[in-house]
């Protein structure tokens, strides 16, 4: 087997039920350029540990924005997310904020009130 073949990478997939509401790029390490998307959900995920409390642990049906980050090495592919936003707001601010790199944002597809995309920012 070569070495190649033997590189998993893991891809993050829209679940059921999610969308992209915002997608731009960012600079990983000042040089490499980054995809990056915000996604709604309409579950909240829980984190499925049996010692936490049922209101941690159990999904919920809620209105959530999770961030993924894109490869550093691969363009669209997407393998690293966090969060878990109440509102598109808090998730953007939280991204623009990050130490390293939140300067760098650069948002190509930015959501509007009616559900539609424009391009730019």
């Amino acid at each position: 087997m070569r070495e190649a073949d033997s590189v998993i990478t893991l891809r993050m997939q829209l679940s059921r039920g999610e969308s992209v509401v915002q997608a731009g790029t960012f600079l990983y390490d000042g040089q490499v350029v980054c995809d990056l998307r915000i996604v709604f959900s309409p579950v909240r995920r829980g984190t499925g540990d049996y010692e936490d409390p049922p209101e941690v642990s159990d999904d919920v049906h809620q209105d959530t924005f999770y961030i993924q980050y894109g490869s550093t090495t691969s363009r669209g592919v997407f393998n690293a997310g966090g969060g878990g936003f109440p509102t598109l707001s808090a998730a953007v601010a939280h991204v623009e904020s990050m130490p390293g790199f939140g300067n760098t944002v650069r948002w190509t597809e930015v959501a509007l009130t009616d559900g539609s995309t424009a391009r730019g920012s």
